[in-house]
């Protein structure tokens, strides 16, 4: 894959993997304001775990996908791309992200190409990836059925996608940390939001249910990870809410791990591996 990239703040060309109506040259890095901040707590949180999530998901792809030199794309970045965790595997690993402030933050720390772009409209020609890491985008889309559909159509024949999201049905939602903020109706959801002083809505936050997600990957070979991904979490109390992390610390004083992620996972983060063949 041949590369061209001046920086994030000019140009960057893809002659392989660009597409759209300049392909020869578009412009998809923009300047960024150097008084941009990401200060919001779910981000400061992100940013301090991005190299524990990466060896979690390299854990979970352990056996079942190998990614030494294979091009990967980090849908939906952020300010501290998992991705970068790869970088031992494969140096052909680009980000992608519709938020400035976040790819400017990326900048800081990242050694990845860094391309600013919409999920559900990729600047990517068809299968321009061998690899795609969709982790923690997809509740964040409201069109996810048009997400997928471009997901699948610049991954590679051969090629997998890791997709990770937010499950309506958790206990404590993952953002806000509120307990069953997913599961109240949007406007008692905002004001629930609001009250708390965890913000000023729920605007921007669509978490799936486990069957709707799975449905998305249409016929596609679909390995369900969600239960070894809640048993890792319990085995190492690996859990952001402290009061949840305290009942599974309970719990497992007279039920095994297993049986725990076995009640858990229908109420835990979604984890799956979707395989193009």
């Amino acid at each position: 894959m041949q590369i061209l990239v001046r920086g994030l703040n000019t140009t960057a060309i893809y002659p392989k993997v660009l597409t759209g109506k300049n392909r020869s040259q578009l412009p998809l890095c923009k300047p960024l304001s150097s008084n941009i901040g990401v200060t919001s707590l779910h981000t400061q949180s992100y940013t301090c775990r991005w190299a524990e999530r990466a060896q979690e998901v390299l854990a979970l792809l352990e056996g079942r996908v190998a990614l030494e030199g294979k091009t990967i794309l980090d849908l939906g970045c952020g300010p501290a791309p998992i991705s970068e965790g790869f970088r031992h595997l494969s140096p052909f690993l680009v980000g992608l992200d519709r938020d400035k402030r976040y790819l400017r933050k990326a900048k800081e720390s990242a050694s990845l190409e860094l391309v600013l772009g919409d999920a559900t409209s990729l600047p990517f020609r068809d299968q321009s990836f061998e690899f795609v890491l969709c982790n923690d985008v997809l509740e964040h889309v409201r069109d996810h059925a048009k997400l997928t559909q471009e997901l699948f159509r610049i991954l590679a024949r051969g090629g997998a996608t890791y997709v990770q999201c937010s499950n309506k049905c958790q206990i404590i939602e993952p953002h806000f940390l509120l307990p069953f903020l997913s599961w109240v109706p949007r406007p008692l959801a905002d004001i629930y939001v609001k009250v708390t002083r965890r913000g000023e809505s729920y605007k921007g936050y669509f978490p799936k249910t486990r069957r709707s997600v799975l449905a998305l990957t249409g016929t596609h070979r679909t390995v369900d990870l969600t239960y070894e991904r809640t048993l890792m979490k319990i085995k190492n109390l690996s859990i952001q809410s402290n009061s949840l992390r305290k009942i599974v610390s309970m719990a497992r004083r007279i039920l095994s791990d297993e049986l725990i992620a076995r009640l858990s996972q229908n109420f835990s983060i979604i984890s799956i591996l979707v395989l193009k063949d």
